[in-house]
């Protein structure tokens, strides 16, 4: 398993990365040890001119958290909340070299068989088989949230997708709160499946038409997804984001999927455990990435295009691959080809390749926020979208992990490791 990748001669140095001076330094190990936590994936390595090689700034401090902790638990706990050891029960996902397994299922392969986002989903939801001809009906709460959604963004009409995500389910909440007094724990499925499929009318009002699209009988949601954003979709198209959105169900505990499991331990309703990965979804570390990578490609084919370059660089690199892959991200792998194989907009599609990796001076693996972006030109649905269609499909796995903490019954309550600064010892001394 490689875990470096080659950069180019003139290329930006990533402040994310140190010297092996420095990072011998911080770790406090001789050189062949630094060389084994490379190896191993754990220390993800850059070179620069094929001679001096660069060292992730992250992934250092992660492997000095768990050596300092203190013996027994405590050395677990040290690095288990930054990339470390499994803290969690799940039998959800698991994370793989090729990418998530669903359960039994690796995503790449649910996706390429062309299992529907709605299968795949109820999968999770009730460990029960795949039933490939699931179709989900019309829930009545999105009609009746529609006018208050069409009223927010008449009076804000620049309004983000991500806020306009998360208004949708506190809505649905409350329209959910006064026709149904069923228990949260363990939800039916009509619920999920009205909740997927209301977060889907966002893609009306942020496209060309800003308007409510209501969704058709049984019509699958990566169909709706693109109608509701005005994109007259072909039958290649549509297989091609249904593809997309298996690929990204679910990625194990990623942060906003630990903040529903969070508050569905504390016993909340399904909605507001959504509402919770939402906004942690929507954080300048994650789903936000991908405007920055949108934005980026914008100012790169401006007059300013070296605006986009700083850009992309100091905040969102695209060469350099997800932690928890050395080789690359084969999700945004998948994704790519899935964008080129649009012939109708392949030329969209590589341009904005190129453009990427020209910004990042880079030819190695992609991240999966650029993918996203690149995936979105090509399906026409542009502007600042990518990060909205991550959390629509996450949304799915959000509801697979509330379900299975209900299940599980307990608290999550992490403790924490004080460490004093010695400044009441100093004042006392005064």
């Amino acid at each position: 398993m490689q875990a470096s990748a080659s950069m180019p001669s003139g290329s930006v140095v990533h402040s994310d990365y140190v010297s092996s001076v420095e990072a011998l330094a911080v770790l406090a190990v001789k050189p062949q040890t630094l060389y084994s936590y490379v190896s191993r994936g754990m220390i993800r390595r850059i070179c620069v001119d094929g001679k001096t090689s660069l060292y992730n700034r992250k992934d250092i401090s992660r492997l000095k958290a768990r050596s300092t902790a203190r013996s027994g638990h405590g050395a677990v706990a040290g690095g288990a909340l930054q990339w470390g050891e499994p803290v969690l029960v799940t039998g959800i996902t698991e994370i793989t070299e090729n990418g998530p397994r669903y359960r039994e299922y690796l995503a790449l392969d649910l996706a390429r068989k062309g299992y529907s986002y709605e299968s795949v989903a109820e999968y999770l939801w009730t460990t029960e088989g795949i039933n490939p001809s699931i179709q989900w009906c019309s829930d009545g709460s999105i009609f009746r949230i529609a006018p208050q959604v069409a009223a927010l963004t008449g009076a804000y009409p620049s309004i983000h997708l991500r806020q306009l995500l998360t208004e949708i389910v506190l809505l649905l909440c409350i329209e959910h709160s006064q026709h149904h007094r069923e228990s949260q724990i363990e939800p039916s499925l009509t619920p999920a499946r009205a909740l997927i499929q209301a977060l889907c009318i966002a893609f009306g009002f942020v496209g060309p038409r800003r308007r409510f699209v209501a969704p058709g009988e049984n019509e699958s949601i990566a169909s709706y997804i693109l109608r509701a954003f005005g994109v007259d979709a072909n039958r290649s198209q549509i297989g091609v984001l249904n593809a997309v959105l298996v690929l990204l169900v679910d990625h194990e505990f990623s942060p906003a999927t630990f903040a529903a499991r969070i508050a569905a331990s504390s016993g909340v309703d399904l909605h507001s455990c959504i509402g919770a990965a939402l906004h942690v979804h929507f954080g300048s570390a994650l789903g936000l990435r991908c405007d920055r990578v949108e934005q980026a490609l914008q100012a790169a084919s401006s007059a300013h295009g070296q605006a986009g370059r700083s850009s992309l660089i100091n905040v969102c690199p695209v060469g350099f691959s997800h932690p928890l892959y050395a080789d690359g991200d084969p999700r945004a792998n998948e994704i790519l080809k899935l964008a080129l194989s649009l012939t109708e907009h392949a030329a969209v599609s590589r341009e904005a390749l190129q453009t990427l990796r020209r910004i990042d001076n880079h030819q190695g693996a992609v991240s999966l926020d650029a993918a996203l972006v690149v995936l979105c030109r090509a399906l026409g649905l542009n502007g600042p979208v990518a990060g909205g269609l991550l959390a629509v499909s996450r949304s799915a796995g959000w509801i697979a992990h509330v379900i299975e903490q209900y299940k599980q019954d307990f608290m999550i309550r992490p403790r924490g490791k004080f460490t004093s600064t010695g400044m009441a010892a100093d004042q006392s001394a005064a």
